[in-house]
This record gives structure tokens, C-alpha cells and sequence, in this order.
């Protein structure tokens, strides 16, 4: 499996404590994106200019000449001639660059997920998969979500839900929680903002509510893309009419992914607006009783 983080003792991606493995891999571009360095499937170079000495050292120590500076970013990694050979990082004294992603193994993987057993026993918890999008690595999630449900271990997992049907297939037997992301309800908007079609992920939410007893839609709030009233009611009257969805959670927009975008040298086109409050949000929860729905703001 290809990994860019391993969070241990989270609290908002499923009940108790948990792990969440994000996976690295997404087949949307969201405009909003706050884990930009998911997109690609390989690991890349991450630089964080905060930390930087303007050295140049990494310049000189790359064998493949990757590295140049890009304004207004700094020393930027260019993920298409670069051999992940890590000798940049390591020429780095000031810990400014560092390679995100990793292949891991299954089975060592779940050997280091058990180290936290107790936490899921004593909490209620256990392991979620994100990302990305953790269904393009459909063969691996299944295969290590179906060794933590052998060992009696809750498993959840976070979708866009832009694949086909076949691939939740694989999953389903070993998933007890999907949370699958609703971004938008008219076509062309949301081609727009996230590089994909609607129509394919309806269907799926559609679908995976009908086959599986315990999905959950969340909704990005994102200021002057979905959060104006009639495309919330849109999206609400799609699930209570279509599915058999009846809980769902808003996510405010925040900024958090705007050093990631820097550190890949990327612009972030959200840069300039700012944080959604929760209260902002509240109104278009209430939304959900036109529909009999459960509609909280944050994750639960």
C-alpha cells in the first residue's frame, strides 16, 4: 500500500479512538483540497519553506537535478524527473524537505496497527482508511481491513465514491462504517470544481446506501461554491428522495492545506477565503429537517 501518513489516537474519522491510514492516490482535484500531496499515487518531495536556510546544499546533492527555485514557493522538487532517492533530504540540516509516502507492506502495516489494540478495545474504535481516495487501492484495503476484522477490529472507510460499482464490491464485506462525500448536485458545478462527473457518484451513493447498512454523507462547505441554500437543499432532497442515507455531516471549509500547496509548488486557489465558521454552517443544518434527515455540523 502506498501511504503518506499513519495518525494514531484520532477522534473525528469514525467512533473511539482510532488510526487512520490516508492513502495516497485521488482521482479528484478539488479546488479545495487540504491533502494536496494525495493526489499522485508515488511519493513525492515535500519542502517546507519555514524551515529553510536558503542553503542550496539540495540543489547541489540532487543526482537528477530535480530541484530548482521557483518563485514565490522556494526550493521546489520537480516530481517528474525525480528518483526519490532521498539524498536531498538527507543533505538538509534544517529538516526543510522531507519524502511523502511510503510503500508499506500488509502485514507489517497491521502489526503496527495492533500496537493500539487496547485503545480500540477500551474506546470504542478502530482503523479508518482515507486519503486520497483509499478505493484505488481497492485490493490492498480489502486484504488488510479483511486481517483487522479477523481480529476484531472496527473498520471505516472515506470515499468520493468515483469508481465503479466493483470496486465497492471488493470492499463491502470488511468495511462497518462508509463515509462517502456528497461535494455538489448540479452537474457542470461539480465537473467545475472537483475535475469529475456527478452522475457516477450518485449512483454509487445510491447503491452502497442500499447495500450497506451503515453509510454516512458528508459535505464539504466550501463559501461560494455549495454553500448558498438551494444547492444545500438540492443535495438533501437527493439523499431523503434517492437513498436510504439519513445522516449527514457538514464540514466547514478551513485553510489548513495551504502550506502543502507551497511546499509542492502549487498555487492553492482558496488562498484568499477564508475559514467557514461552524455557526455559518448551522442554518444549512437545519435545512435537513425539510427533509427528515439528521444534518450536524462537524464530525461526530
Amino acid at each position: 500500500m502506498t501511504v503518506f501518513e499513519l495518525e494514531r489516537y484520532a477522534t473525528e474519522d469514525g467512533p473511539g479512538i482510532r488510526t487512520v491510514v490516508f492513502l495516497k492516490g485521488c482521482n479528484l482535484r478539488c479546488t479545495w483540497c487540504q491533502n494536496p500531496e494525495s493526489h499522485r499515487m508515488k511519493p513525492q518531495v515535500m519542502y517546507y519553506r519555514t524551515q529553510c536556510s536558503a542553503c542550496e546544499k539540495c540543489i547541489s546533492a540532487c543526482p537528477a537535478g530535480s530541484i530548482s527555485l521557483v518563485d514565490p514557493y522556494g526550493y521546489i522538487t520537480d516530481p517528474t524527473s525525480c528518483i526519490l532517492c532521498g539524498t536531498c533530504v538527507d543533505n538538509c540540516f534544517y529538516n526543510a524537505r522531507k519524502i511523502v509516502g511510503e510503500e508499506r507492506d500488509v502485514d507489517s502495516l497491521l502489526g503496527e496497527i495492533l500496537r493500539d489494540r487496547r485503545f480500540f478495545e477500551e474506546s470504542g474504535g478502530g482503523v479508518t482508511f482515507s486519503g486520497g481516495e483509499p478505493l484505488l487501492q481497492a485490493e490492498e484495503v480489502s486484504l488488510l481491513a479483511g486481517k483487522l476484522k479477523k481480529e476484531g477490529i472496527h473498520t471505516a472507510l472515506e470515499t468520493a465514491g468515483f469508481v465503479k460499482w466493483e470496486v465497492f464490491e471488493k470492499v463491502l464485506p470488511f468495511i462497518d462504517l462508509f463515509y462517502h462525500d456528497l461535494k455538489h448536485i448540479d452537474s457542470e458545478e461539480h465537473r467545475k470544481y472537483t475535475g469529475v462527473p456527478l452522475e457516477p457518484i450518485l449512483r454509487n451513493i445510491a447503491r452502497l446506501s442500499r447495500n450497506h447498512e451503515n453509510v454516512l454523507v458528508r459535505i464539504p462547505v466550501i463559501p461560494g461554491i455549495n454553500n448558498d441554500r438551494n444547492t444545500m437543499e438540492g443535495m438533501l432532497r437527493f439523499l431523503a428522495e434517492k437513498t436510504e442515507v439519513r445522516k449527514v455531516e457538514l464540514l466547514p471549509f478551513h485553510r489548513l492545506g495551504v502550506g502543502k500547496y507551497e511546499g509542492l509548488g502549487w498555487n492553492y486557489e482558496m488562498s484568499g477565503v477564508d475559514n467557514l465558521s461552524r455557526e455559518a454552517c448551522e442554518p444549512l443544518a437545519e435545512l435537513g429537517k425539510l427533509f427528515g434527515l439528521v444534518v450536524q455540523v462537524g464530525a461526530d
